[in-house]
C-alpha cells in the first residue's frame, strides 16, 4: 500500500489552499478579501488617467453602502496630487522611503484613525517593511497613469490593492492623512488603499493599532495592560526592540484629551527606543516615544530641554537630547504611570531587513487549518470526554533555549497566534466571529498525534485564559525544552471555520502539523480479530447471480441492486442496514467494469464480493454500539483496520463526501467509500510501473478515469 502524501501531490503541509482538490475551483472565484482591481481596470480611463471603479471618488467610498457617517465633515472635491499641492507637479512623489518617510500630521478632528497613523509612522522607519507595503518604482514622473499599487497581508499572503490617486479634500487641502512636506503623498494614498480593503474611509474611524500592524507587516500581535507586563519592563522593551518588534502604547481615557504633562488620552504613540544614562551613581532607564502628530510632546522629566539632562555625567548622551519633532524621552517609571496599554507586533526574519545582524528576530512557521463539523471541530476542553480529540493538532519541538544570561531557568520562549480567516468579511452577511483559543499539551515524540485516551490522562501545560471572539488570539509561552502539541479549538463542538496558526520561536525550534491516521509502512497496524461475516460467500450467491443476469452472464446496476437487496433480506440485515441505492450500484459497477459495457460479470462480482465481506467484518467490529452507523472516530480506526493509510485532510474530504446529514457513515456509504479508495489506489499502482510514487497521465486518460468511477 502506498504511503499517502498530504492531501495529494504538491500539497504544502498545513496549507489547504494548495491542495489540488481545492485548487481546481480556485480560479473560478476571487480570493476572499482581495481588493485588487482586475487588470482591465488598471488602464487609463477616458480622461487619460486611471479611475478606480471599485472604489470611486464618491460618498460610497467615504461612508460605505449605508452612507451613515460617524464624523461630521463635508468633502468638497476629490483631487489628484497635481491639483492639491502648491508645489510643482514634477516634485510630487511617494516619499523619501529611506530611513524615514518623513513626518506625518493628522487633522484629528476629522477622522479617528490616529491608530492607523501611529502604525505607518512607526513603519516609516523600516525601509524593508515599507518596500513590501509600497512597491518601489511608483511615482508621478515618467509613466504616471494615476494608478498606484499597495500590498497588505491577509491570512498568510500578501494581497495587492490598486487605487487611483483621487484624494478627498476640503477647500483644496487633504481631508485626512497628510505629510509635513506638501509634495509627499505616500501616506494619504496608503490610507486610501487601506480604506478600500476595509470597505470605506468610515471603517477607519475607530480601530486598533494591532490590526493595522498585522495588515501592514504580517507580524503576530500581542497586547498588554501595563500592570500585566514583566516587572523589569525596560529590559522587556529592550528585548522586543532587539527582535525588531513594533511597539505602540496609549493612555486610557476619552479620545483627544490633553493632560498637563502633554500626553493625549485615547491616542496611539510609538515606542522607538530605550537607553540608559548615568546620573551620579545611578543608571536611569529611559524610553523614547513618538507622537505620530509630529507635535504635542511630553513635558515632564527627561523631556526635551528638561533640567534632568544637565545632571547626566555620560559624555555620549548629547545625541539623545535633541530629538525630531514629536519624539521625546521619559523615564520607565513615568512611562508606566502615563500609559496603560501596550500593543506589540512581532516580526520574523523574513519580514525584516537585518544586514548588520544586530536584530535577533523570531523564526515564524505558518499553517492553515479548518474546523469541520463532525470531523475536526471538537470544541474546547469542556468537551474533553467526548469531542475534543477531534480538533487539529500541531507538534511543537522546543530545543533552542533562550539566550538570556540573567535568567537562570532553562526555558524556550515562543509565541502562538491563532487567527480565524475571512470572519470580518462574513460579518457583512450576519455571520459573527467564533470564540477561538488553544491549549498546549506535553507531547510524545514516538506518537504522531495525541489520541482520545492520551488527552484524558494529562492536563494541558498551557492554555489561553479564555476563548475570544476576536480576529486573532495570541499567547506568549515559556516551557522547558521538549516535545509539545498545540490544539486550536472553537468554544463549542461542530462550529465550522478556517484558521491560520502561526508559531514564532527561537532559531532551531520547529512546529509542524500532526497527521492523524498515518502510520509508517514498515510498521503497519495489526488487524484486530474480526468476527465472521454475516453475509454469504460469493459461491453461495452464485445461484442468485445467475437468476439475475441475462444471456450475457452479466448484471447491470439495477440488477445488482436487486441482488444486494435480496442478499441482505436473506441474511436478516435489511432492517439494520440501509439498502444499496441505484446510484451506489452504478458506482460499484463503474469501479469494477473491465470491458466498458456498464455491467458486471460473475468474476468481477466474486472479486468485489470477497472484499465487501471483509469490509463488512471491519464495519461490524467498529460499529461498537450496533447502530448500523459509524462516527468519525470509528471511521478513522476502521480505515486503518481495512489496510488504508489516509491523512488528516483526506479523511476530512471523505467525511464531506460520504457522511449522512447526521455526520455518520452508514454501511452502504462505508462500502462505497472503500471500493472507491481501493480502486483509485490500484489504478495508481498500475500506472506507476516503476514504483516511484509519480505517474504520467494524459488528458484523455484523466477524464476517463475520473468520470467513470
Amino acid at each position: 500500500m502506498y504511503r499517502m502524501p498530504w492531501s495529494g501531490g504538491g500539497h504544502t503541509p498545513g496549507f489547504y489552499d494548495s491542495s489540488s482538490v481545492l485548487r481546481r475551483n480556485s480560479l473560478l472565484y476571487p480570493t476572499p478579501g482581495t481588493a485588487a482591481a482586475p487588470a482591465s481596470q488598471t488602464l487609463p480611463g477616458p480622461g487619460g488617467l486611471f479611475e478606480d471603479q471599485q472604489f470611486p471618488a464618491a460618498n460610497s467610498s467615504l461612508h460605505g453602502p449605508a452612507g451613515v457617517s460617524q464624523y461630521n465633515i463635508v468633502i468638497t472635491r476629490w483631487m489628484r496630487p497635481r491639483k492639491c499641492t502648491f508645489e510643482s507637479f514634477e516634485r510630487c512623489n511617494l516619499g523619501q522611503r529611506n530611513e524615514s518617510c518623513g513626518h506625518i500630521y493628522l487633522v484629528d478632528v476629522r477622522v479617528g484613525d490616529c491608530w492607523f497613523l501611529s502604525v505607518i509612522a512607526c513603519l516609516s522607519l523600516n525601509k524593508h517593511v515599507m518596500d513590501q507595503v509600497i512597491p518601489p518604482d511608483q511615482g508621478f514622473g515618467e509613466g504616471y497613469t494615476g494608478c498606484f499599487r499597495f500590498k497588505f497581508w491577509q491570512y498568510g499572503q500578501w494581497v495587492e490593492v490598486v487605487v487611483d490617486d483621487q484624494l478627498p479634500t476640503i477647500n483644496n487641502k487633504l481631508a485626512f492623512l497628510y505629510s509635513k512636506d506638501n509634495n509627499e503623498f505616500w501616506s494619504p494614498l496608503l490610507e486610501k488603499a487601506y480604506a478600500k480593503m476595509k470597505g470605506s474611509y468610515e471603517s477607519l474611524y475607530i480601530g486598533y493599532p494591532l490590526e493595522a500592524m498585522v495588515d501592514l507587516t504580517g507580524g503576530a500581535p500581542e497586547s498588554f495592560q501595563i500592570s500585566e507586563m514583566p516587572k523589569d519592563l525596560w529590559k522587556f522593551l529592550r528585548k522586543l526592540l532587539e527582535k525588531g518588534s513594533i511597539i505602540c502604547c496609549a493612555k486610557p481615557g476619552p479620545v483627544g484629551v490633553l493632560n498637563e504633562q502633554g500626553i493625549v488620552t485615547g491616542h496611539a504613540y510609538s515606542v522607538t527606543g530605550v537607553d540608559q544614562v548615568q546620573v551620579k551613581t545611578n543608571r536611569i532607564e529611559l524610553v523614547r516615544v513618538r507622537n505620530p502628530w509630529g507635535r504635542v510632546e511630553w513635558n515632564g522629566a527627561w523631556s526635551d530641554g528638561s533640567a534632568e539632562w544637565s545632571q547626566v555625567t555620560d559624555t555620549n548622551c548629547r545625541q539623545m537630547v535633541h530629538l525630531e519633532d514629536g519624539e521625546f524621552w521619559m523615564s520607565i517609571e513615568d512611562f508606566k504611570k502615563n500609559f496603560g496599554n501596550v500593543e506589540i507586533c512581532h516580526l520574523s526574519l523574513s519580514q525584516l531587513s537585518n544586514p548588520d545582524g544586530k536584530l535577533k528576530p523570531w523564526v515564524q512557521m505558518v499553517y492553515e487549518g479548518r474546523w469541520i463539523r463532525g470531523f475536526s471541530a471538537g470544541g474546547n476542553l469542556y468537551y474533553k470526554d467526548k469531542y475534543y480529540w477531534m480538533n487539529p493538532q500541531f507538534k511543537l519541538a522546543l530545543f533552542e533555549e533562550d539566550d538570556d544570561p540573567d535568567d537562570p531557568e532553562v526555558t524556550c520562549t515562543f509565541l502562538v497566534a491563532l487567527m480565524q480567516k475571512h470572519r470580518r468579511r462574513m460579518r457583512l452577511t450576519g455571520v459573527n466571529f467564533l470564540y477561538i483559543g488553544f491549549d498546549i499539551f506535553k507531547g510524545n515524540p514516538t506518537k504522531a498525534f495525541l489520541t482520545h485516551e492520551d488527552l484524558q490522562e494529562e492536563p494541558p501545560v498551557l492554555s489561553v485564559k479564555e476563548h475570544k471572539n476576536s480576529t486573532e488570539v495570541t499567547m506568549r509561552g515559556s516551557l522547558p525544552p521538549g516535545h509539545y502539541v498545540i490544539i486550536p479549538s472553537t468554544a463549542n463542538p461542530n462550529e465550522e471555520g478556517e484558521f491560520l496558526l502561526r508559531v514564532f520561536t527561537e532559531k532551531g525550534n520547529t512546529a509542524v502539523p500532526a497527521e492523524r491516521n498515518t502510520l509508517p509502512m514498515e510498521n503497519p497496524q495489526r488487524l484486530p480479530n474480526l468476527a465472521p461475516c454475516p453475509l454469504p460467500s460469493a459461491g453461495e450467491s452464485k445461484e442468485l447471480f445467475d437468476r439475475m443476469c441475462g444471456p450475457d452472464e452479466a448484471i447491470s446496476a439495477l440488477e445488482l441492486q436487486k441482488l444486494l437487496i435480496e442478499i441482505l433480506q436473506k441474511s436478516g440485515l435489511n432492517e439494520k442496514w440501509d439498502g444499496f441505492g441505484l446510484d451506489a450500484c452504478k458506482s460499484l459497477i463503474s469501479l469494477t467494469d473491465r470491458h466498458g459495457f456498464g455491467k458486471m460479470g460473475f468474476t468481477e462480482f466474486s472479486n468485489l464480493w470477497s472484499k465487501i465481506c471483509q469490509w463488512t467484518r471491519v464495519f461490524n467490529q467498529f460499529d461498537k454500539d450496533g447502530s448500523g452507523t459509524m462516527n468519525s472516530q470509528e471511521m478513522f480506526s476502521a480505515l486503518q483496520a481495512a489496510g488504508f493509510q489516509v491523512d488528516e485532510f483526506l479523511m476530512q474530504l471523505i467525511g464531506l463526501r460520504y457522511t449522512d446529514p447526521d455526520l455518520t457513515f452508514s454501511y452502504v456509504t462505508f462500502i462505497c467509500c472503500l471500493t472507491k479508495l481501493d480502486t483509485m489506489i490500484r489504478s495508481f499502482k498500475t500506472m506507476d510501473k516503476f514504483g516511484t510514487g509519480v505517474i504520467n497521465i494524459t488528458y484523455k486518460e484523466w477524464l476517463q478515469m475520473t468520470m467513470y468511477s
